[in-house]
């Protein structure tokens, strides 16, 4: 009897731990990243500062902690640069914003800016990675994120 026991308790508390992890990992996968607003901060001679603003919404009923974020930033299409995100919380059904100041080489941007004048606008997007503390934060879990917006 006094295994039965025992194992039915290990069982139990296998199923919750289980449980906690699917459910963090789940909780990072419905997370949704989009960019909010873009604003040039400095024109220079040879580069100019962005500092492009994130949100990061939980729409899950589940805290997300120790996000982290690594991205690539296209304009129109051409890779200019790389920004991160430092860690953050983001409590239950609920977003924060975060400011990524970006400096972008106009030998880079070179092409972005004769497509975006052709056009009349472009697309500044981020594609990379997020991660995240799961499982007490005891394991990190890293998923693909994206996001696009139209400047102006």
């Amino acid at each position: 009897m006094r295994i039965i026991i025992i194992a039915v308790i290990i069982l139990v508390i296998l199923g919750f731990l289980g449980y906690s992890y699917s459910a963090d990992v789940a909780t990072l996968d419905n997370a949704r990243v989009t960019i909010k607003d873009i604003r040039i901060q400095e024109i220079g001679l040879t580069s100019c500062k962005l500092k492009i603003f994130i949100d990061i919404y939980n729409p899950s009923d589940r805290d997300i902690s120790g996000l982290k974020a690594d991205f690539d930033v296209f304009i129109a299409g051409t890779d200019v640069g790389r920004g991160s995100v430092s860690r953050v919380s983001i409590p239950a059904q609920s977003s924060r914003e975060k400011g990524v100041s970006l400096t972008i080489n106009y030998k880079g941007l070179a092409e972005a800016v004769i497509d975006g004048i052709t056009k009349g606008n472009f697309n500044l997007s981020i594609k990379g990675y997020a991660s995240g503390d799961v499982f007490f934060g005891l394991i990190t879990v890293t998923d693909q994120i994206s996001a696009t917006k139209a400047y102006p």
